[in-house]
């Protein structure tokens, strides 16, 4: 039995050993998510043919674009996208990583649903969905902290009638 409180203190020290802050509940995971619904309006069968439809991601803007700097907002930090084409997705995510040049909390203007329909990747993207206030494609602004995650962000995509292009 003299193993006994030498095996509980040798496990007591191991357990303390390791907890260095990890389970503080005050801790904020260092990015924030955004997620939603996406509403195809007519349905699956409103859908351009596969060749016009070679991408789609949904991409959340500081800004709203209002030139051709899309893909440089994207590459500069300034929007954020899903990792993975949403053509045959009901549901989205995007993941916002918070660096030390990220505000917070973080405002975005623009919440979009973007097609690639050619096949020039810098320039053949329309917008094809808003997150919008009304049905007039009103675009809402988001705003997001650290650790936050919103669910909610439902966005209709009209491939037959699309939103007016910021961009162009």
């Amino acid at each position: 039995m003299r193993w006994l409180p030498c095996s509980v203190a040798i496990v007591l020290v191991l357990v303390f050993s390791g907890c260095d802050g990890g389970l503080d509940p005050t801790a904020l995971p260092p990015e924030a998510i955004i997620s939603g619904r996406l509403l195809v309006r007519g349905g699956k069968e409103t859908y351009p043919p596969p060749d016009s439809l070679r991408d789609l991601r949904v991409v959340a803007f500081r800004t709203i674009p209002r030139d051709s700097s899309v893909i440089a907002a994207v590459l500069s930090g300034q929007a954020y996208f899903t990792q993975t084409p949403v053509i045959d997705s009901t549901h989205y995510t995007i993941t916002i990583p918070f660096g030390e040049n990220t505000p917070e909390p973080l405002r975005l203007e623009y919440i979009a649903v973007a097609q690639l329909y050619g096949p020039n990747l810098f320039g053949d993207w329309r917008v094809v969905g808003v997150y919008a206030t009304d049905t007039l494609w009103t675009p809402r602004a988001l705003t997001v902290s650290r650790g936050e995650r919103r669910t909610d962000i439902d966005i209709t995509i009209d491939f037959r009638n699309p939103p007016p292009q910021p961009f162009r």
